[in-house]
């Protein structure tokens, strides 16, 4: 059996090192790709003294920043495996995690692609790892903040739902998952395709995850397979801000245009606009805050 993990890397400083030392340190052993997007910053020099004689370690440099979707297209394309583990370069996985996904999708054939347990840095679960696929009316209901006005009502959870209170004893199916952390099967890439690259960065793990569900396959979350994700490690602001809007788009448009009266198709691009503008306001005031009070001016910790 053959497995590959792939990170693409911009600008993950010191994170990278860790991420990459984890990959490496993950039992059964996995070859291990970076793929650096242009950065700008020294994290590849961090991992380089990893490549010794030998090493399952190699790097390969695009000259421009190719996105989440091409990156890591590239290196799938070109080498086969029965497994490809996608791991952020700000995610470090535990050393049984990609084991224990393989595990569960060997033991039931109609995964194609798993996740586990994401937790932020303070040990509390990301709510991105277990997702059901947006729709217009959950997007209203996260927009308005009508969760918060309804408490736990089902009509009114979350699409995010990673952190309602559930059973976390087994393998559970799921609509998507998070891309942070992803195992997918080699041989499902046949019938599924690889990564949409109309996503430049954010939505095409939701994007994959529709496309596994509509190839036959299932989604799985898996809650003994457990990873710290350090959010924000490659990038921020509002070029991010953007990507992120311009993939809720492209996601609607693809699987959800022609579901639904022109008019909520109407209202759904002026919500995706309405939001890109109110979380652009609070980037650019939260980047002056930090300057004015000074604490744009010290290193962050994962540099």
């Amino acid at each position: 059996m053959k497995l590959i993990a792939i990170l693409v890397n911009y600008n993950a400083g010191r994170l990278l090192e860790r991420a990459v030392s984890a990959a490496l340190a993950a039992n059964p052993p996995m070859f291990v790709f970076v793929v650096d997007n242009n950065s700008s910053d020294n994290s590849l020099s961090y991992i380089e003294p990893l490549i010794a004689d030998g090493s399952r370690l190699q790097i390969a440099r695009n000259d421009e920043n190719l996105g989440f979707a091409r990156a890591n297209n590239r290196i799938i394309e070109s080498n086969p495996a029965d497994f490809y583990a996608l791991i952020n370069p700000d995610c470090i996985v535990m050393p049984d995690a990609v084991a224990k996904l393989v595990d569960a999708m060997q033991m039931d054939g109609s995964v194609g692609l798993a996740s586990g347990m994401i937790r932020n840095a303070d040990g509390s679960m990301q709510k991105t790892c277990r997702r059901d696929f947006p729709t217009p009316w959950t997007g209203l209901v996260r927009s308005l903040g009508l969760g918060r006005l309804f408490g736990d009502r089902k009509a009114f959870g979350d699409f995010d739902r990673g952190n309602r209170e559930q059973d976390d004893t087994g393998m559970d199916y799921v609509e998507a998952v998070s891309g942070a952390f992803m195992v997918v099967r080699g041989s499902a890439l046949e019938k599924v395709g690889l990564l949409d690259e109309g996503y430049f960065m954010h939505c095409e793990d939701l994007d994959w995850c529709m496309r596994f569900w509509l190839a036959g396959y299932k989604v799985a979350f898996v809650p003994d397979a457990v990873a710290i994700h350090y959010k924000g490690g490659s990038g921020r602001g509002l070029r991010v801000n953007w990507h992120l809007h311009k993939g809720m788009l492209r996601f609607y448009r693809k699987f959800y245009r022609g579901r639904y009266p022109l008019p909520v198709t109407w209202m759904v691009y002026a919500g995706i606009a309405a939001r890109f503008v109110v979380q652009s306001i609070l980037v650019v005031m939260s980047t002056a805050w930090r300057r004015i009070s000074g604490f744009g001016t010290k290193e962050r910790v994962f540099e």
